[in-house]
Parts: C-alpha cells; sequence; structure tokens
C-alpha cells in the first residue's frame, strides 16, 4: 500500500514538473525530477512522511532561496534586496541641482556618438514601424511619456533603419505593465532576408532573448543563438539578472547593447549580461528586428521607447585640440528640463579630463530641437550650457573661470527636424576653444 502512495506521488510530481516550459528553469526543475525518482528506487520501503519530505526539500531547493547566504557568482546578487536600477522620469537632485552621478560611475557602457535612428514616438505615430499584424501595435501615453505598445506577441521593426553599420550601441526602454511578460528577442536578420522581417525564422540570424519572468523567482533568464544556414552555430544560456524583475516591482529597463565587429556586449540596467561573446558572422550585414514571445504567459503588453541606435566613439580631446570643437548629443537631460540625467556620466568624465590637458579656454553652447517655442527653446539651452558647467566644475574639479556658456536654442540646427532622429541629432551640446 505504502508503495501504491508512493508511486501516486511520484507520477504527480512527474506530471507536474514535465508540464513546465522548456526554459532553462524547465530542464533545471527535470534535472531535480530524475534525481527525486532515482532517490525513491533505492527507498522504497520508507514511509509516505518521507518521501513528502524529500520531495518538498527538493521543489524548495529549486524555487526558494536558501537561508544560508551563499557565495554570489558572477551573474548573481542578493534578491531579497534587489534595487530598482532602472533610472526614473525624473533625475533626483540636491538642493543646489547637482546630479547624482554615483550609479553610473562604474558603468562600463558608453554610448556611441553618431546617431543613427532614434525613435521616442513623441508625436504618437506607429507609421514608422512595421509588424507581422500591424493591429498588434499602438502608440499608448504612460505615466506622460508615449510607449510603442505591442500586443499578443509578434515581431516589428523599423521601416527606415537598413543595414547596421559594423560598430555601433543600441539602447532602448522597456516597460512590461504585467508579472507575466513572456520573452524579448532582440534579433539580427542577414541583409537578403530583410523582404521578409516580420517572419518568425530566419535561416541566417543572431539574436538574445532575456525572460524576465522565469520559473526561478526573482530571477530573469538570457540565452543567445547564433544562426547560419538554419543551423545554430554558437549558443549560450542559463545567464541570470535581477534588476528587471516585475515580480519584485522592477517594471522598467534600460537595455544597452554594444557591437564591435564580430562581438556583442549587453547590459540590462547596469547588469552585464554578455561580454564581448562572439555573435555576428563575419562577412555579413544585419537588420534590426524585435520578437516578444508569449509562450506559457497570459498577459501579452510589453512597451518600448527611446530607442537609439549609434556609432562612433567620442574623442573630445582631439576633436577640441584638431578641430577646434567638440559635439556631444550623449549629455541627456530631462524633458523640458536644464537637469542632466546621471547616465551622461561617462562623456562629461571624458569632456573633464580632456578640458583639464588643455591650454586655454572653452565655451559650452547648448542646443535644442525645434519643438515649442522659440524663445523657451533659446532659455533652456542657456540653462542646459549652465548646468554642464556646474557639473564639470562642481563634480570634476574644473577651474569655473576657464568656461563660458551660451544658449542657442533651436537656431542653428544640424537638419530639418523632420522625424525623432534628426531632432535627437539637434539635442546637442558643443564644447568650442576660444
Amino acid at each position: 500500500m505504502k508503495k501504491n502512495v508512493y508511486t501516486l506521488i511520484l507520477l504527480g510530481l512527474s506530471f507536474f514538473i514535465t508540464n513546465a516550459q522548456e526554459t532553462v528553469g524547465g530542464r533545471v526543475i527535470k534535472n531535480a525530477k530524475d534525481k527525486t525518482y532515482n532517490k525513491g528506487e533505492q527507498k522504497g520501503d520508507e514511509t509516505v512522511d518521507k518521501v513528502l519530505n524529500k520531495a518538498e526539500e527538493t521543489l524548495t531547493n529549486i524555487f526558494k532561496k536558501k537561508d544560508k547566504k551563499k557565495k554570489k557568482g558572477k551573474n548573481e546578487s542578493d534578491n531579497e534586496s534587489s534595487n530598482i536600477n532602472y533610472d526614473p522620469p525624473i533625475t533626483k537632485t540636491d538642493e543646489a541641482g547637482n546630479t547624482d552621478y554615483s550609479a553610473y560611475k562604474d558603468f562600463e557602457f558608453v554610448p556611441a556618438e553618431k546617431i543613427i535612428f532614434f525613435e521616442d514616438f513623441a508625436d504618437g505615430s506607429k507609421s514608422r514601424w512595421k509588424a507581422y499584424d500591424n493591429t498588434r501595435i499602438n502608440v499608448r501615453n504612460i505615466e506622460g511619456k508615449n510607449w510603442l505598445e505591442l500586443n499578443d506577441g509578434g515581431t516589428f521593426f523599423p521601416i527606415a533603419l537598413k543595414t547596421l553599420p559594423n560598430d555601433f550601441t543600441l539602447e532602448f526602454d522597456v516597460y512590461t505593465p504585467n508579472t507575466e511578460t513572456g520573452t524579448l528577442s532582440v534579433r539580427f536578420i542577414e541583409k537578403a532576408q530583410a523582404g521578409r522581417l516580420e517572419d518568425p525564422n530566419f535561416d541566417i540570424s543572431s539574436g538574445i532573448d532575456l525572460s524576465p519572468i522565469t520559473q526561478i523567482p526573482k530571477t530573469g533568464l538570457v540565452q543567445y543563438s547564433v544562426k547560419s544556414d538554419g543551423v545554430v552555430v554558437t549558443s549560450k544560456e542559463g545567464v541570470n539578472f535581477y534588476s528587471w524583475q516585475p515580480e519584485l516591482g522592477n517594471f522598467y529597463a534600460r537595455i544597452s547593447l554594444k557591437r564591435t565587429g564580430n562581438k556583442l556586449s549587453a547590459w540590462v540596467n547596469k547588469e552585464k549580461i554578455m561580454d564581448n561573446e562572439e555573435f555576428f558572422l563575419s562577412n555579413k550585414e544585419y537588420y534590426l528586428t524585435f520578437q516578444h514571445d508569449i509562450y506559457f504567459v497570459d498577459a501579452f503588453k510589453m512597451n518600448f521607447s527611446n530607442i537609439r541606435l549609434a556609432t562612433g566613439n567620442a574623442n573630445p580631446k582631439s576633436d577640441i585640440t584638431t578641430k577646434k570643437k567638440f559635439v556631444t548629443q550623449n549629455i541627456f537631460f530631462d524633458v523640458n528640463s536644464d537637469v542632466i540625467r546621471p547616465n551622461s556620466y561617462a562623456i562629461l568624465k571624458q569632456i573633464a579630463e580632456s578640458i583639464q590637458s588643455i591650454e586655454g579656454n572653452i565655451k559650452i553652447v547648448g542646443h535644442t530641437d525645434s519643438d515649442g517655442k522659440d524663445t523657451d527653446n533659446l532659455i533652456l539651452s542657456q540653462k542646459r550650457a549652465e548646468s554642464v558647467k556646474r557639473a564639470l566644475v562642481n563634480e570634476f574639479g574644473i577651474d569655473a573661470n576657464k568656461l563660458t556658456t551660451e544658449g542657442k536654442g533651436e537656431s542653428v540646427p544640424l537638419n530639418k527636424n523632420a522625424n525623432a532622429s534628426e531632432k535627437a541629432q539637434n539635442r546637442r551640446v558643443e564644447f568650442i576653444k576660444l
């Protein structure tokens, strides 16, 4: 009788585990099931209570964090104290208006300088995007910010963006309004297949998959794969991240990718999840698509904004010395504000080091796009130039007497301000050697 009850319990556990989704977490659970079953075969005469205790212990080791602290690996963290690492819409400053840059001082990702593509959906239009089913994408305003909302999964991509350079950075914000989110895939599709970018499958592609909700509580998982002629030639899975975790209230994330030749590095917020991994095939040109997989989940929405693709490394010292001017679009401000966002730290540090090594004075000139009134933009650009000076003086110790400021508003555009990408190029700060 005991063996019959024991067998039923094992069959119940096996049914539960077999139906788990086939993710990294699912395979971990399957291994635990096999070990539990073998253990039971060796001790078939034990009481039902002992079997239940053993099963409970096995599942607990998988799904719950042990009370006893363990040594954290490269991709592990203390989940119980996980903080929201996504930057809030409004930057926190002190009474003097100085931004707290501490969270970014050790962040090694530096955005490229020359903007190729930018999208913030500020005009409420989705016309620059195409999806497998265009009825699934719509622009939504959430807490004063526009997002492209994707419903019921599928593929979507920017229509105007063509082949990508061999070196670039790609960044975007993602917002998951539910605790069941599915998997986000950033995919790079070989040029010959560009005529069907909305399709779900490709013979030559490289993709990175991010799952903020998995079968391991409070833990996100990453996997990536490289396909050539329909065959996976490189893959990796089981890398953890914790700062984008809707289960803990972390519904926002900033995804950052950096391509250098055939290699890719990637970050979720400030957690590094790929470190210069072989990712692109040689002598291939790629297009960009996004895929939202919704298997095994009930809530089918994911939102995207501030998608920024750029190329070229900043070299302020060289430009100021040889060209007498350095121009950057990597000093970011809160919307309609002169408050500098903390992710501007890397470029401000480079600029400060350059100014310290150069003789003579520097004029800081602020520029805006054409949105809003001319007079308002002129005032805003002047305030932004003054904020940059204040940051260089207070944060990096530059002599204030070495710096002057000026605002030009929208009066000196680099283009026609015709779309989001052109407007992003015009929101810039110049450093001119006097």
